[in-house]
């Protein structure tokens, strides 16, 4: 329960409202976190990278820039799930963070799409 409502949170803090979430606390969340050197992966290669991975996997998604510290990937498949992806600049630092939430049940596709979209920005970087 603590995790739904800090998820649901941080999900209104970038405008992104999952009201099935809301509805139903049987969901799955697939969380990745990765520090990259700056000099090797930007935070604008790393949104473009999980926009891309969306695209490639029929997933609708919108980006929002703030030069210099942050870059906002999200989107989903209705009805299904749904994932956040930020891009945050600390320093000589690159974070990433891909969230995946399957809305019902087990690890599932949107699970899924946050492995895949974590492993390409890894790829990004090398």
């Amino acid at each position: 329960m603590k995790y739904s409502a800090l998820l649901l949170t941080a999900a209104s803090v970038f405008g992104f409202t999952v009201p099935v979430l809301a509805q139903d606390s049987n969901f799955n969340l697939t969380y990745h976190v990765e520090r990259t050197p700056k000099a090797k992966l930007s935070i604008e290669t790393c949104g473009s990278t999980i926009e891309n991975t969306a695209k490639q996997v029929g997933l609708a998604s919108d980006v929002q820039t703030f030069p210099g510290q942050l870059v906002v990937v999200r989107g989903g498949d209705e009805g299904r799930g749904a994932f956040i992806a930020q891009c945050i600049e600390v320093e000589s630092t690159t974070v990433s963070v891909v969230q995946g939430i399957d809305y019902q049940g087990p690890k599932a596709a949107l699970g899924k799409f946050a492995d895949q979209a974590n492993a390409a920005v890894k790829a990004a970087a090398e």
